[in-house]
Formats: structure tokens, sequence, C-alpha cells
């Protein structure tokens, strides 16, 4: 059936009813008489529906009448039939009006009649059929559409004749449509029932989500799918509420790009609310309930409400039955409301110092039933500055429940609240400590503030200890490091043999912010031989301690087996005090261990205590560990992904990333990571994000680890005696660290690369040598792997073949793929110039394609180069540019499958692996946006004539 054009007026999700009343006025028409009964909330689009059907072409004449019942006027006699024949009989003209009535009698003359308004009426059966014969004689003339909207309103004389007349309609082409709203009280019920009882009954549905969209987009404009959940949400596809709540958000003037769902579910509507008022004038009790569970919110308890509504059981509940039956609350239990618009709005309506009054004194009810503290604590939130005895109490209690569910800016707030509640000296200290932790996950400046408070009103040495422990660590961040060390000694001081475990966690703080700084390095260490006691009572201080010996035994290249299983008690079962040093060390440790069970399992304990926290610097510090992780496999794009992700993070905590020693170790392994991939000028710009790299580096720890970043770069960009400068002093400072791993800091291994370019072989296989002792300690194929690879080149001559045999041998026996590709592609090269080409050239195919899987394109570069010259240089020379961004390889591999070469037959031509071939079509597709049908349209259209014949070579080649 074709659609009426009149429905794509209505709100959207309305036509089903609109052509099931159309549907019925066609068969009143043939002979069914329809006698319709809209039914439904207040709001759902009743009179919408009528106003649509009485307006509405049927393509041939119908008699439409409407009338709508009107508390104002029930009290007045046939007001309802008066307004239905009001409209019929002023479409005739006066004769024939004249004629009707005398047909139908004096009965109808004279409810109808202008002359007789103020004569009494009855509700008879002689005027009851006065007034049918009249709707007869109408029907005869032309079809009937009578429409009466809000019939619980109506006079009960209209409601009778209206339930007479349906009993009569037989095969006359009448329509009668009426519409009630749940809850309502019905004025004429008798009449009221036995009409609808006799009704088909249509009851319009909630609006889809799709339509809500579709209304939100066209009132507002262009939001977000989270904007429009919103406003579903808050509506329930109720069209009224919608309607208002789009008028409400057309009033605010807010662009359609900046609204956020939190803010549409803060709305209300002054007309929503007086609209419920209107309808809950007459009863007092209802609105009080309805009032009461608004300032409750959704989950409200029947007795608590009907406590603060100031309502007996007995009146609270015929209260709630009657907001249920008005669909104002659902029929169910807790209390809410079916709608949060209407609860919005009914908040809103609520004088600014009732609704004060009533937030206080729901919090007083609530602990009065021990509801929970945060349900407590945010009615005392929205109390005002009101001093209650036991407040400050409540609002702490829900600030640790908070601060455990990772909800530390929550915490925050009710604390800020709590410091507003009389309390002594003590728990003001106690309070201020607790709010700068929590401050110190989003907003650690202020936290730092409010510690030092806290640290300043102490009253004890323990409560002093506590602050001091929360406000060393977050100094460190900041690099105030000697501050740090001095309020940490006074505490440790203070606190004398008072609470041994308290000392050591201050030891423990002290250490960390000595350990950072090389001068104070020796102190530091000798703190940490004290530290290594194993008596600690606390399970929290020995997850802490592991994490230290984890972190020192990694370090110093000692037994694998113990740092992971320092690591393990260090992370599983921890909490988020887990993410404050030393304790996360232990999973960059972990990390140099190539133990893939047991990094598995402890970086995915460590991911889910991260995701408890809610801390932006704990989700920061496992996106460095997995990207560690992904290094040390060798997949560079993925490891780029995370170090690029967990920067972001750091920048965007609040502290200056630049002197953030967590911060700064993430720069550090990006940048070697950039250099692998040879994103060189990215690499730089990253260093130069940090403006001491241009001057005297600091001697932190974290900008040693800069140093050594910052010769892999040079040494990447051709400038070796930079490199070697930059890395021995590197290594000059590792030495005092004890980092002597280096599976930790590879140090070694890049100044002998940069020696060896300088032509320094006797200094670079001294150092690859001292490499190999603590690499062969430590025990990972990959670590001893690398060592053997850079000691072979070092040696040089028949000697290095074997080494790097070897090195081979190990990495390939490691995760590490991108170790294994340059030492294999290294022994290509030697056995190249040894003559022995078919063993090269499998060795250098195999390295390309490992290379290739790496990501890591000067490696592949260099492999294709060797290849190259293994086929007697049949390799294609690179042009200078390439269109579309696409690297010369990327191009040339890219025209030859465009030509129609297989993938097999361009490897051969270009003596390179199918591997290879693959990763850089890929590339190309994902560059071109095309699949490889769609290649030869883009890159053959324009092509020059010298590409197109060197591409039909490369065709050709491969089809021999």
């Amino acid at each position: 059936m074709t659609e009426h054009p009149h429905e794509t007026s209505l709100l959207p999700g309305r036509a089903t009813e609109l052509r099931t009343l159309r549907e019925s006025v066609l068969a009143a028409v043939s002979g069914r008489p329809a006698l319709i009964h809209l039914a439904g909330e207040s709001g759902i689009g009743k009179t919408s529906l009528i106003q649509a059907l009485t307006g509405m072409c049927f393509g041939f004449p119908v008699l439409v009448s409407t009338a709508c019942g009107s508390p104002l006027e029930r009290d007045f006699s046939f007001g309802v039939v008066r307004r239905l024949f009001g409209d019929l009989l002023a479409t005739t003209d006066e004769p024939v009006r004249e004629a009707l009535l005398d047909q139908a009698g004096p009965a109808a003359r004279l409810v109808l009649d202008e002359a007789s308004f103020e004569a009494p009426r009855t509700s008879t059966y002689t005027t009851h059929h006065a007034l049918f014969r009249l709707v007869a004689k109408l029907a005869e003339r032309s079809p009937l559409l009578l429409a009466v909207d809000d019939a619980h309103a109506a006079d009960a004389p209209s409601m009778r004749f209206l339930a007479y007349a349906a009993r009569r309609l037989a095969d006359r082409p009448i329509s009668l449509l009426i519409s009630t709203t749940d809850g309502e009280r019905l004025y004429a019920e008798e009449p009221l029932l036995a009409l609808t009882g006799q009704a088909r009954e249509l009851r319009p549905a909630p609006m889809s989500d799709e339509d809500v969209a579709e209304v939100v987009h066209r009132s507002v404009g262009r939001t977000s799918a989270d904007v429009v959940g919103a406003c579903a949400e808050l509506t329930r596809g109720n069209p009224f509420l919608l309607t208002e709540l789009m008028r409400v958000l057309g009033q605010s003037r807010t662009a359609c790009d900046q609204l956020s769902a939190a803010t549409v579910r803060r709305l209300g509507s002054p007309a929503v609310a007086t609209r419920l008022r209107a309808r809950l004038r007459a009863r007092p009790d209802s609105e009080a309930l309805a009032q009461a569970v608004a300032v409750l919110g959704d989950g409200a308890e029947f007795d608590v409400a009907a406590d603060l509504a100031g309502l007996t059981p007995d009146e609270a509940a015929r209260a709630l039955d009657t907001l249920a039956a008005m669909s104002v609350v659902p029929n169910s239990l807790p209390l809410a409301f079916t709608h949060s618009f209407v609860r919005n709005a009914v908040l809103d309506s609520v004088p600014v110092g009732a609704r004060l009054t009533a937030h206080g004194r729901a919090a007083q009810l609530l602990r009065a039933t021990q509801a929970p503290s945060e349900q407590i604590a945010a009615h005392l939130l929205r109390s005002g500055s009101s001093v209650t005895p036991w407040a400050g109490a409540e609002l702490r209690r829900a600030a640790t429940l908070a601060a455990g569910r990772g909800a530390p800016d929550i915490a925050a707030t009710y604390l800020r609240h709590a410091l507003k509640q009389p309390s002594s000296a003590r728990e003001r200290s106690a309070m201020l400590c607790e709010l700068g932790s929590a401050e110190l996950s989003y907003a650690p400046h202020d936290g730092i503030d409010h510690l030092r408070a806290a640290l300043a009103i102490a009253t004890d040495a323990r409560q002093a200890a506590q602050a001091t422990l929360r406000l060393v660590p977050a100094l460190c961040m900041l690099a105030a490091h000697e501050e740090a060390s001095r309020l940490a000694d006074a505490a440790i001081a203070r606190l004398g043999d008072l609470d041994p475990d308290l000392a050591w966690r201050l030891e423990a703080a002290a250490m960390m912010s000595e350990f950072l700084r090389l001068p104070t390095v020796p102190t530091a260490l000798h703190r940490m031989e004290r530290m290594e006691r194993p008596a600690l009572g606390d399970l929290a201080l020995r997850r802490a301690q592991q994490g230290m010996l984890a972190t020192m035994a990694g370090w110093r290249g000692e037994q694998r087996e113990q740092v992971v299983r320092c690591a393990r008690e260090a992370v599983l079962g921890a909490d988020q005090n887990f993410f404050r040093p030393p304790s996360y060390y232990a999973l960059f440790a972990l990390a140099r261990t190539d133990a893939s069970a047991a990094i598995d399992e402890v970086f995915a304990a460590a991911d889910r205590v991260a995701e408890r926290s809610g801390w932006p610097r704990a989700m920061a510090i496992m996106a460095m560990s997995h990207g560690l992780k992904a290094l040390h496999c060798g997949d560079l794009t993925e490891a780029a992904r995370r170090f690029a992700s967990a920067l972001e993070a750091f920048e965007g905590y609040g502290i200056d990333a630049r002197g953030d020693h967590c911060a700064v170790t993430c720069a550090v392994w990006y940048t070697d990571v950039l250099v692998s991939l040879g994103r060189l000028e990215q690499a730089r710009a990253l260093l130069d994000h940090y403006p001491w790299v241009a001057e005297d580096v600091p001697e932190t720890l974290e900008y040693t680890f800069l140093l050594y970043a910052r010769g892999r770069l040079r040494l990447a960009e051709g400038d070796a005696q930079g490199a070697v400068d930059d890395l021995e002093e590197c290594g000059r400072r590792a030495t005092a660290w004890q980092m002597v791993n280096p599976a930790i800091l590879p140090w070694r291994s890049r100044a002998a690369a940069a020696h060896i370019a300088l032509g320094r072989r006797e200094r670079a296989r001294e150092l690859a040598e001292e490499d190999l002792v603590p690499a062969r300690a430590w025990g990972t194929a990959r670590v001893v792997g690398v060592a053997q690879h850079t000691l072979a080149m070092a040696v040089g001559g028949p000697e290095s073949k074997a080494l790097l045999t070897e090195a081979v041998a190990s990495l390939a026996a490691s995760p590490y793929r991108l170790g294994h590709a340059a030492a294999l592609l290294d022994l290509a090269a030697l056995l190249h110039g040894e003559g022995a080409v078919g063993e090269a050239r499998a060795a250098a195919q195999r390295a390309v394609a490992l290379a290739s899987e790496c990501g890591a394109e000067p490696l592949v570069r260099r492999g294709e180069e060797l290849l190259a010259s293994m086929c007697g240089g049949r390799r294609r020379g690179r042009r200078a540019e390439t269109p579309y961004g696409l690297t010369p390889q990327e191009h040339q591999v890219a025209l030859a499958a465009a030509r129609g070469a297989t993938n097999r037959q361009i490897a051969q031509d270009l003596c390179v692996t199918v591997r290879n071939v693959e990763f850089h079509l890929s590339g190309a597709y994902r560059k071109l946006g095309v699949k490889r049908q769609g290649l030869g349209a883009v890159l053959l259209a324009n092509v020059g004539p010298q590409v197109a014949v060197e591409t039909r070579e490369l065709a050709g080649a491969g089809s021999h």
C-alpha cells in the first residue's frame, strides 16, 4: 500500500498508527463502522495522530468533526456534543440545517440550538435518540469521522450519548475515535468504560532509536551518537518529551558539535514540570511523592521516599499507585521515574532552598537506613554548605570507596566537601593527605599542594610519614629530587623505631629520589642494601620490595629466574599502588627476560590493575611495557603505536613530561624504534623536544637513557663521532648505576658500531667482548645473539664468519626477529664476498622477509640492494620522485602488478622474496585506496613512456 503524503509530516515513527486509522475510516465507508480507542501515556502522540487523521485527504468527501474534553468544561452538559455537531452543521446552509434539526426532533434542537443555550439539558433516552437521528441523517449525506480527544475529561452527558450511539452504528459510514491518557481520573467513568469496552484499542508505541535520531538531527543538527543515545534514554521515545527537549536544547544555543551526552542528561523543562503539576493539581500527595523521588533519584526506597514526602505509608501507597497509573513512575520497586527528563523537570521546579533542605533530609534518612556511603554523600554534596556532625566521616568513607573503584576525581570532590565540615587538626591533615593522593591521579600539581599542606599540620610522626610517603614520588615527577630526599629523611628521623614497615617505605621513597641522580647514586645503593632485608610483615610492602629486587637483578644481569619470580610477586594481587616506584620497574625488567609465558601472565594482571585504578599514568606505564615487549620481538609498528600512546598520556597528565623520568624513558625507547623504522626526521623532532639534549645533558637516570637514544640517532644520521661521544658517556653513567646488563641498555653494541664506522676496530672489539660476558650471564638467546653479532662485525676477517653463524643461530632461537634479520643480512654479505652466491641469496631473502615483517625499512632497502648486486645489477634504479606518496619500492612493485605480473614473477625479477613483494603491495594499496584490480587505472593512466616500457619489461621477464 502506498504511504499517504501526510504521513511524512508527522513525527517519525507514527506512519504505522496513522495508516491503521486511515484504513479504519476507509472500512467504515464500505459499511464497517469504526470505533477506535487511542490510549497511552501522556505525550505519546495521541493528539498528533488525531490532528493528522482529521486533516487528511481521503480521496472523497468526509465530514470531520473534533472535540476535546477539558476539566474546566466538564460540568457543562453536552459540551463535547455541542462542539461536534457545531462543526458538522457549520458545513451546511441554513435551510438544510433547519431541516436536519426538524427531522431529529425538538430534543436535539434543545441541546444544540444557540437560542436555548441557557435552557436546562438532561441526558435522557429522548435526547440521545434525537441526537442519533441527526447523526444518521448527516451520515446519509456524507461519511462521518468524529474524534474526541482527552475523553477522560469530557462531560458525562456527552459520553453517555456517544456510548448510546456507538451501539447503533450498524452499517452506517461512521468512524468514531476517542483518546484517553493513562492514569487520569475518568470524569464520566461509567459511560466511558462502556464506550471503550466496545472499541478497538490502539496504543501508539514509543519512538524507536532511529526515529529519535532523525528528530535530533533535524532539530539541532548532526551530533554524536552518544548525544542521540542520551536523548533517547532521557525521553524513552516519548514525542512530547523529545519535542520539549529539543526546544530546551535550541534555547541553550549550544553548537551541535559541542553538545555532550552528560549535558543532555542534566536537562529539564519548565513546560514539562508545569504540565505534570497540572495533572497532579488535585492530588497533592502524589505531587509530594514525585518530588521526593526526584530528590532521591532512581532506585529510591519506598519508605525513605514516603518519609521525605511527609506521608504516612497508606498515603504514600495511594500516591504511588496514582503516579504508576499516570506512567510517571514504573509499576515496580525500587522507585524511579519512567522518563529521566520528567525527573529533571520536577527537580528543577522545586525552589532552590527547599531543594537544599530536601537533600540534607534525604542524607539523614538514608544514613538511618544504613544506605551506602556514596549514596549518602551524593545528597550531602547537594545540600549546600550545611554543617552536620556526622557528614565528614560519611564523605571520607564515600571517598575511600570511590578511589577504590577507580574514580579519584569523585573521591576528591567528596573530600573537598568534607573539609568544609568541623574537624580536628589530625582529621584535617588526614583528609588533606587523602585529597592530595586522589588528585595526583589527574591534577598532580593540586595534589602536591594539598600533600604539602597535610604534612605541615600533621600531628604525629606516623601521620607525617604517611603524607611524606605520598609526596616524595610526586616531587620526583617534578624533578624536585632534593626536596624529596630532604622530606623523606626528616620523616624517617621523626618516625624512629615506631613503625619499621613504614620506615622501609620511606627509605624506598628516599632511595628513588637519590637513585635518579648520578651524584647521589652511592647513597641510594647504600639505602638499597639496607632495604633488602626479608623481614617485611606487610604483603603490599613485600610486593614493592620484590619489584625493587627484580629491577636491580635485571640491571645487574643476575639470574633471570629471580627477576621472573620477583616480578610475579610484585604484580599478582597488587593494587594501584603498584604503579608507584619502584614496584612497576619490575615490568620493564621482566620484558627483558624473554620469558613469554610469564610476561603474558604478569602483563595481563598489571593491565587489570591499571584499568581498575583509572589512573592515566598507570595506563601510560602499561602502554610503555607493551611497547617494550613488542620492541624485543621486533614488531616495530606495534612498538611505535604503544610508545606514542604512552607519550600522549604523559603529556595529557598535567606534568611536563620532559622532567618525568618515566616519560623520558618512553621517549628513548620510541626514538630507538623510529630509527629502526627509518623515520629519522621524526626521531630528531622527538629528541629536540627535550631542550637539555642540545646542551650539557643533566646527570639524571632518564637523561642517561636519552644519551643512548641520541647516540643511536647520530649514528643513523652518519655522525659516527657524535655517536661515540654520546654512547661512551652513556656507558660511564650506566656503570655508576650498576647497569651492566646489555638487555637493559645496549650502549656497548651501539658504540662498537660507531667505532667500526670510524675505523677503530680495536676499541670496537674491546667493547664487544665486554658486552658478551654479561650477555652470557643473562643468558637469553636475544641478548647473546646481539653481542655475538657485534663482536663478529668488530673482529672482521675469517673469524667473523663463525661468530656471525653463531649469532644467526642464537637469534633464530629468540623472539627478536629484527636482530635475526640484521645478522642474516651481514652473513649474506660475507657469503656473497666469498662467492657463495646461492647461500648468500637465501640468507638475504630470509633477512629481507624478516625485516619487512618488522617494518624496518632501512634494513629492507639494504637487503634489496644486496640482492640486486647478486642478480648482476638487474634491479632497476630508483627514481627520485614517485607519485601518490609511494616509496620507490612500492611504486616499482605496484607498476609491475598493474601490468599483470604475479607476485612470484615480480619477486624473481627483482631478486626479492614473495613476502617482500606482498609487503610493498600492501603499502601501495593503503596509500592509493585501491585493491590490485584498481592499480592500472591509478598508475597507468598518465604513466610516462619510459616507465611504461620498463613495466612491460618487468612483466615480460617474469613470464619466462
